[in-house]
C-alpha cells in the first residue's frame, strides 16, 4: 500500500484500509510512504513546500492544480515528478513481491514497472475531484467516490476499470460511541487534525448570533495553541455554549450528532461526514482540490460553500430546517461508512480477474454489499 505523509487523510485511509484487508481478507498488508522512503530530506522539503503554499500563498497552489488538472496522462511532468517516490515503490516490489499493490496518493511512480511478475495494479481517490495525476497507463483498478469522478477517470483513460467504491473510513464510522443525554442541538466546527482554520473567530460570532440555541463543538485537533484560543475567546463572548475540544479518536460520535458541520474541504473530511449522514458548509475551501471537493459536493446537494464572512452571514440567514433536512438527505444517500470492507472487496475480484488471465487459479472473493447511511 503506498501512500504519503502530506496531510493526515492519506494516513487515516491506508489505516483503516489495511485494517479492513486484514480483518476481511487475512491479507498480508506493507504501508510504504514512498516520498519518505525514496528520500527523507526531499520529502521534508516537498512537505513543507506544500504547507507553506497552502498557508500563505493558496492562489499559486490553486494555479498549479488548476494549470495541471488536465494534462494529459503521459505528460513528462508526471515521469519527473515519478523520480521522487518511484525507488521506494521498487524496493517494496523486489522485497515484498505483492500480489495487489494500492496507490492512495495522486502519483505516476507505478507508471513503470520493474521487470518480473507484475502485481495488479490499484488507485483509490482520496479526493472527491479528480486530477491527471491520479490515473497512470499501468492502473488496472481505479476505485472512486462518486460516479462524477468515475466519468472524469474514464475521460483520461477510456480503457481502465473503475468501480464506485467511496473512500475508506475508520470503522468508528459504523456505529456511535457517544451516547448525548443532554437533548442539545449541536454544530460542529471541524479543523482538521492540525487545527488550522481561517478566521474561526468570525465564523463563531456568526454561529452564535445565528444559532443561539445550539451547542458549538470546536474540534481544535493536535492544536493546543488553537485550544487556548478558542477556551479565550469563549470566556470573552461570554458564551458557555460554545465547547473547545482537543484531540480525540471519537471523531464519529461527534459528527453524527451534529445538525451540521462547517469544515474544511479535504476529501477524507467530507468522507466522514457522509458517512455521518451530516451536511456541510466549507468556508474558504483553498484554492485546488479543497475547492473541486467543496464544489463536487454543493453539486450532489450535501453541502454548501461560503467564500467570505458576509457569504456566510447571508447563507446562515436564510438557513432552514427544510434546506438542513434536504442535505442531510442527500449526505445519506452518499454516505459511505463501509467503504472499507468494500474497497477491499473490490481488490479481491479484481485480484481474482488478474489471477484468471495469468491461468491461475484464484481463491472465491467475498462478496460484500456497500453500507450507506
Amino acid at each position: 500500500m503506498l501512500y504519503a505523509s502530506f496531510g493526515d487523510g492519506h494516513v487515516q485511509v491506508a489505516r483503516a484500509l489495511s485494517e479492513a484487508l486484514t480483518r476481511d481478507l487475512g491479507a498480508e498488508v506493507r504501508a510504504v510512504d514512498t516520498f519518505r522512503q525514496t528520500s527523507a530530506s526531499l520529502a521534508r522539503i516537498n512537505e513543507r513546500i506544500f504547507e507553506w503554499t497552502t498557508r500563505y500563498a493558496p492562489a499559486l497552489y490553486g494555479w498549479s492544480y488548476d494549470w495541471t488538472r488536465n494534462f494529459s496522462i503521459r505528460h513528462p511532468l508526471w515521469a519527473f515528478l515519478a523520480r521522487f517516490s518511484r525507488r521506494a515503490a521498487w524496493r517494496a516490489i523486489h522485497e515484498f513481491h505483492p500480489d495487489v499493490i494500492v496507490q492512495l496518493f495522486p502519483d505516476h511512480a507505478l507508471a513503470k514497472l520493474p521487470p518480473g511478475r507484475r502485481p495488479l495494479v490499484a488507485v483509490v481517490l482520496t479526493d472527491f475531484a479528480v486530477h491527471s495525476r491520479w490515473v497512470h497507463a499501468n492502473a488496472d483498478l481505479v476505485i472512486v467516490p462518486t460516479h462524477e469522478a468515475a466519468a472524469h477517470v474514464r475521460r483520461f483513460r477510456p480503457d481502465v476499470r473503475v468501480e464506485v467504491g467511496g473512500i475508506p473510513v475508520r470503522d468508528q464510522f459504523r456505529r456511535c460511541a457517544l451516547s448525548r443525554l443532554d437533548g442539545a442541538r449541536r454544530i460542529v466546527l471541524l479543523t482538521g487534525g492540525r487545527g488550522v482554520f481561517p478566521q474561526y473567530e468570525g465564523v463563531l460570532e456568526r454561529l452564535i448570533r445565528h444559532f443561539p440555541d445550539h451547542v458549538i463543538e470546536v474540534m481544535c485537533g493536535r492544536n493546543a495553541r488553537m485550544l487556548e484560543r478558542v477556551k479565550a475567546f469563549a470566556e470573552r463572548a461570554g458564551h458557555a455554549r460554545i465547547h473547545p475540544i482537543g484531540f480525540t479518536d471519537d471523531v464519529a460520535s461527534h459528527l453524527q450528532q451534529a445538525e451540521f458541520v462547517i469544515a474544511k474541504a479535504g476529501g477524507v473530511t467530507i468522507a466522514e461526514c457522509l458517512a455521518s449522514g451530516t451536511p456541510m458548509v466549507f468556508y474558504k475551501p483553498l484554492p485546488g482540490q479543497e475547492r473541486e471537493n467543496a464544489r463536487c459536493i454543493e453539486r450532489l446537494g450535501a453541502g454548501r460553500i461560503a467564500s467570505t464572512l458576509a457569504d456566510l452571514d447571508h447563507l446562515f440567514a436564510h438557513w432552514s430546517e427544510e434546506t438542513q433536512g434536504a442535505m442531510r438527505l442527500r449526505a445519506v444517500e452518499l454516505g459511505k461508512p463501509g467503504a472499507a470492507s468494500y474497497v477491499s472487496a473490490c481488490l479481491a475480484r479484481a485480484w481474482e480477474r488478474h489471477q484468471a488471465l495469468g491461468h491461475e487459479a484464484p481463491a472465491a472473493a467475498p462478496l460484500v454489499l456497500q453500507e450507506r447511511g
